[in-house]
């Protein structure tokens, strides 16, 4: 084979990880997913591996297989791909991706899905409401700070090689990261659900204690039993629609205008 028999120039690994970063979902197809991004990413390494064309272009091609994984978290797949690629272990490099794909996507889209991207939304939408403008930062920074952090995260993976797999499968660290940010993402979401969600029955009844009428509202007696009852009531409804009886939702929120619009049409309740 053309091997050049070299190590890659630091140039070459960071031209891979900025290619890995930011054009991993460039040309993302049903098909294969991510593979033509991936490949994109390991052209610069391959040209310096290789001293001919054919051999490029042929270990290339193993690079189009198919591949889906979390951006950010691939990043850590990417490194060590390269790592693996520079002491020429091809099928090493193609079992790695095989294997690692799978958990760091859990793990990746654990983070971002449930503990940034929820608690981001719901402080920028209060903010919002309010009027502030730091609602547009505060959607802009994490997101921003999750893309760069996928540099340093390749770089761990290049030096880690294919004992990152070790890292990754033979401990419960990892494990634990993605169940801590379930349970965190998870609290802070309801912990939120009293703020976002304003319901209230606006009718009154009177009661005679010694004598003495008195006016109450049912509202304030749902509030001394438990605080927010409507609001948690109605995102365990939600969660009932989504979960058991499989609803899109697309589905869920057109249920939920529609018996917001007739409670409050008829006066029952007030929803905002």
């Amino acid at each position: 084979m053309a091997r050049t028999n070299k190590k890659l120039s630091p140039e070459t690994i960071r031209k891979a990880a900025i290619r890995h970063n930011c054009t991993l979902e460039w040309c993302w197809n049903y098909e294969r997913m991510q593979a033509t991004g991936f490949a994109y990413a390991m052209v610069p390494v391959l040209k310096e591996l290789y001293d001919t064309d054919e051999e490029v272009c042929r270990n290339l091609e193993r690079h189009l297989q198919f591949y889906n994984c979390h951006p950010g978290a691939s990043s850590i797949v990417a490194g060590a791909a390269t790592a693996l690629e520079e002491d020429y272990q091809p099928e090493m490099t193609d079992s790695l991706k095989v294997a690692l794909m799978g958990p760091m996507a859990g793990i990746g889209d654990t983070v971002q899905a449930v503990l940034v991207k929820p608690i981001a939304f719901i402080i920028a939408a209060s903010l919002a409401a309010q009027g502030n403008f730091l609602s547009v930062p505060v959607i802009m920074i994490p997101f921003i700070l999750l893309w760069l952090i996928r540099f340093p995260l390749f770089k761990w993976g290049y030096h880690r090689s294919v004992k990152v797999i070790e890292d990754i499968n033979g401990s419960t660290t990892f494990n634990r990261l993605r169940e801590a940010a379930q349970i965190v993402g998870l609290v802070v979401v309801g912990g939120f659900c009293p703020s976002m969600v304003s319901i209230n029955i606006p009718y009154t009844y009177t009661k005679v204690i010694n004598d003495v009428t008195e006016t109450v509202a049912i509202q304030d007696t749902l509030d001394g039993i438990l605080p927010y009852l409507l609001p948690i009531c109605a995102v365990a409804f939600c969660y009932w629609m989504l979960k058991k009886k499989k609803l899109s939702p697309l589905k869920v929120i057109g249920i939920l205008c529609a018996i917001g619009f007739i409670c409050g049409a008829v006066g029952v309740l007030g929803v905002a």
